[in-house]
């Protein structure tokens, strides 16, 4: 959320928003000329995905969902772009954009991984796994919890 203001004085922003700590912005605000505009943003803060998580996507899920359309004798993917139906090379990269855009149109929302959190991925992970057990009866073998100590051991 975005909430633009002219600087008159610190009262005039911080009676928008009251009840904020505003110790750090005031000081800032103290630098800025009487007229200089700003904005001020509000966003949810959130855990990030992990880089376990990519790394099951990645080497996990989506290898198999090639491997599942693959069993199926699908060589290629039919995606949908505005009024336009194309079809493209079944691979790793067009199976992550296909799958991004079933998600989206179930959700109602695309949503690149990039700015998805923990929760997001986890959800869209979780529906690309139903989703190919519907659809293909592929099986995904669940995440390795105990990958970390597996690899200290090893070492």
């Amino acid at each position: 959320m975005d909430f633009p203001f002219t600087k008159t004085n610190r009262i005039s922003v911080f009676a928008k928003l009251a009840g904020i700590d505003w110790g750090i912005i005031s000081t800032l605000l103290d630098g800025w000329k009487d007229g200089q505009l700003g904005k001020l943003s509000i966003t949810k803060v959130s855990k990030p995905k992990s880089l376990e998580q990519l790394g099951y996507y990645y080497a996990v899920i989506l290898p198999e969902a090639v491997k599942a359309f693959e069993a199926n004798e699908d060589y290629s993917l039919m995606m949908q772009l505005g009024d336009k139906q194309i079809e493209v090379e079944l691979n790793l990269k067009n199976m992550d954009n296909f799958l991004k855009l079933r998600y989206a149109a179930l959700t109602g929302v695309y949503m690149d991984k990039a700015e998805m959190d923990m929760a997001e991925c986890s959800a869209f992970e979780d529906w690309v796994i139903k989703w190919l057990a519907t659809w293909f009866r592929c099986q995904i073998a669940p995440p390795d919890r105990q990958w970390a100590e597996k690899l200290k051991k090893d070492e």
